[in-house]
């Protein structure tokens, strides 16, 4: 069995509660879709206990987010004004506020432990009949005028696109304000808006298709 869990936005408590909720076996895999940090409260606690999780249960999969490539660009060109308000006015200052004050620079406050992690998240990961990846896939034959991956934050050419993608598309990115998952024929999305007060969703998949997937929030 698959597991797959949304948009954390440093909602470190949900996190904890969520993970214990799941029935996982020893076979079973973990599969999250980036956006760890950003807006909650709780960012380098949820970086640890992801750090901590991927210890114990080292074939999970941790997605990169839109919110960790913002990180990563900011601290890449630090002195770059522009890219730096860019990541604190999308959440970043709410991550910077989670960890210790200091007379150091804002990139230093940060664990290189935490650096690293950000830094060794994948673009997509496919297993069978579903593949997961953060924000979805660029169409055949939509235009994308951006340097941004699509990746990371494409959404109303993939999320209006009927395409058959090579298998179902888990993804989070765009926020279910209903609080429920969005379910499509070609598409499943698991960011149900914890960020504004959601829940924070996991979904159990059969990666063969042969069982009916099954929600989990907190």
């Amino acid at each position: 069995m698959i597991y797959a869990i949304g948009d954390i936005h440093g909602y470190y408590w949900k996190l904890v509660e969520l993970v214990a909720m799941l029935p996982l076996e020893d076979d079973d895999r973990l599969v999250f879709v980036g956006d760890y940090i950003d807006r909650g409260p709780q960012v380098s606690q949820v970086l640890d206990f992801l750090i901590q999780l991927r210890a114990i249960r080292p074939s999970t999969v941790f997605l990169r987010g839109n919110h960790e490539q913002m990180a990563l660009e900011a601290r890449k060109w630090k002195h770059d004004f522009a890219r730096t308000a860019l990541w604190m006015g999308n959440g970043g200052s709410e991550t910077m506020d989670s960890y210790p004050k200091a007379r150091i620079g804002w990139v230093e406050r940060i664990p290189l432990a935490h650096w690293e992690f950000l830094e060794s998240t994948a673009m997509e990961y496919w297993e069978e009949k579903y593949v997961f990846v953060h924000a979805g896939f660029l169409p055949a034959g939509a235009k994308w005028p951006y340097e941004e991956e699509p990746r990371l934050w494409v959404r109303e050419e993939f999320l209006g696109s009927a395409q058959d993608f090579g298998a179902v598309v888990v993804f989070g990115h765009t926020p279910q304000k209903t609080g429920r998952p969005l379910i499509q024929a070609n598409k499943i999305g698991i960011d149900t808006a914890v960020a504004f007060g959601g829940p924070l969703t996991a979904i159990a998949l059969d990666e063969r298709g042969l069982e009916e997937p099954k929600f989990f929030q907190v």
